[in-house]
């Protein structure tokens, strides 16, 4: 009987997440100001053992035919009902964490009604999300949809994004690399005008510096080499 080998693991840094979740974003082509959001909402799906990694295809799958629709919010005696209209949880997310934040300012409480969602499991992500203002956030099933609270935290205490900075996160070396790869689609293809425009100086086609003097430590070698060489071909 043979055994299947051990899948390689990588542990990934909080920069490296989010580097490839935001491409990610880009490349379905989200609406720029969601990015960030999106972004988080993925790095803490992979932190609480969530859909995570190995269900990130699909969550962008249904991102991309998922178009930004408006809250409706209803009252309902002591609490607000939110129809999401469908929406994706990583979509509606940091709506539904500003409600409750500004509910307990407020009133002292907070609590709500969430319907209509896709993907509600995924909502979890504000359990999360949540510790940015000192809130824990809690979620119960309910017979229409799920119920959301909100109460301050005690005291301080490490954060999912203080463990994920010092630890990293684990995944598949092989779904990390897939991932990788299908963010790269975000970037401009290689040519010689991509890498006149890289980095933080401009070049122009005779391989001169632009707006830096000519001191400057930038490493221009691989360009030169190029056009010396007839590979890459200078703008006429």
């Amino acid at each position: 009987m043979s055994l299947s080998p051990t899948p390689r693991m990588l542990q990934v840094s909080l920069r490296e997440c989010r580097l490839v979740f935001e491409r990610l974003m880009q490349v379905i082509r989200m609406e720029p100001g969601m990015v960030p959001a999106l972004r988080d909402c993925a790095l803490y799906s992979a932190a609480l053992g969530l859909g995570g990694f190995a269900e990130l295809q699909k969550h962008l799958q249904l991102l991309e035919k998922t178009g930004l629709l408006a809250l409706s919010l209803q009252y309902q005696a002591d609490l607000k009902r939110v129809d999401c209209a469908g929406q994706h949880a990583w979509l509606v997310a940091d709506t539904l964490l500003d409600l409750l934040a500004d509910d307990l300012k407020r009133h002292g409480e907070a609590r709500l009604l969430v319907v209509n969602l896709q993907e509600p499991r995924e909502l979890q992500v504000i359990t999360a999300l949540a510790e940015r203002y000192g809130l824990l956030v809690d979620l119960e099933p309910h017979p229409e949809g799920l119920r959301l609270s909100a109460r301050y935290r005690a005291s301080p205490a490490s954060s999912w994004l203080d463990q994920i900075r010092l630890n990293g996160l684990q995944v598949e070396a092989a779904l990390w690399w897939t991932l990788f790869h299908h963010a790269n689609e975000a970037l401009a293809p290689d040519s010689f005008e991509s890498r006149r425009h890289a980095g933080s100086i401009m070049v122009d086609a005779q391989g001169r510096l632009i707006g830096r003097p000519d001191e400057d430590e930038t490493d221009l070698s691989l360009l030169m080499a190029g056009i010396e060489s007839g590979t890459t071909a200078p703008t006429p």
